[in-house]
């Protein structure tokens, strides 16, 4: 049996996606990648259980299309911060494909550009502020006039996913709502 769970920054946009047999590492930091873990620095996280106990062929199944459906940001198709495209898991490999994706998941952090500027304290601040809505643009519902304060209240006032709102907002995909930004 296995479950299914996403990480989440505070304002509820989704940046990993994973599958476990056991719930305690969805909780744990240990063993994630350097993009898991500067997403973390920067917002900290929420966890969030998908599914719990159902089949492991079945959760490496919805894994794989989760992140497909939210997309990595490594091959910026979207924000999730997923080094594979899901699916395999360490449960069922043998010794010698575990160190092999772990060498292999080491050689390609140390080949991405260097994220030490995001350990200054301000920026940290600045992009936990932007983050939950804080000195954020305001976003109008052109139909009803009503104004929000953030993104985030627009998202969950209109039921609109936060990730696919500022996306919409921001031109990378139709506009299918009456939100847009007041100028």
């Amino acid at each position: 049996m296995a479950l299914l769970y996403r990480h989440l920054k505070p304002c509820g946009e989704v940046f990993y996606i994973g599958i476990r047999i056991s719930k305690k590492r969805a909780y744990s930091k240990h063993g994630r990648n350097k993009h898991w873990l500067n997403t973390v620095n920067k917002y900290g996280y929420e966890v969030q259980i998908l599914t719990n106990n159902i089949k492991y062929d079945l959760a490496k199944e919805l894994e794989i299309n989760l992140i497909s459906f939210y997309g990595r940001k490594d091959l910026n198709l979207g924000k999730l911060v997923n080094m594979t495209d899901g699916g395999e898991g360490f449960s069922n490999m043998n010794l010698e494909e575990k160190t092999k994706r772990k060498i292999r998941l080491t050689n390609y952090n140390k080949n991405k550009k260097d994220y030490s500027f995001t350990q200054n304290e301000n920026y940290k601040l600045n992009m936990r502020n932007s983050c939950l809505g804080k000195n954020n643009k305001k976003i109008i519902n052109t139909k009803t006039g009503v104004i929000f304060e953030s993104m985030r209240k627009a998202s969950e006032d209109n039921k609109i996913n936060y990730s696919v709102l500022s996306e919409m907002l921001n031109n990378k995909r139709i506009n299918k709502t009456n939100l847009q930004w007041l100028n």
